[in-house]
């Protein structure tokens, strides 16, 4: 459950993120899907890498 947990906040932080640099950097007249895409992207990312990713040593 621990794994699940942090990769749910770092797609919730990736998503943040893609959401505020794709309003910024998109163009002008950019389809409302590419917003979405780079959403998407940016909060998969994170979280298959933090749940993929092996547990730290104690």
């Amino acid at each position: 459950m621990d794994k699940i947990s942090k990769a749910i906040g770092a797609g919730t932080g990736g998503v943040i993120t893609g959401a505020s640099i794709g309003a910024i950097y998109l163009p002008e007249g950019s389809p409302w899907y590419a917003y979405v895409l780079m959403a998407l992207i940016t909060g998969l990312a994170p979280a298959v890498v933090t749940y993929l990713a092996p547990k730290n040593a104690d």
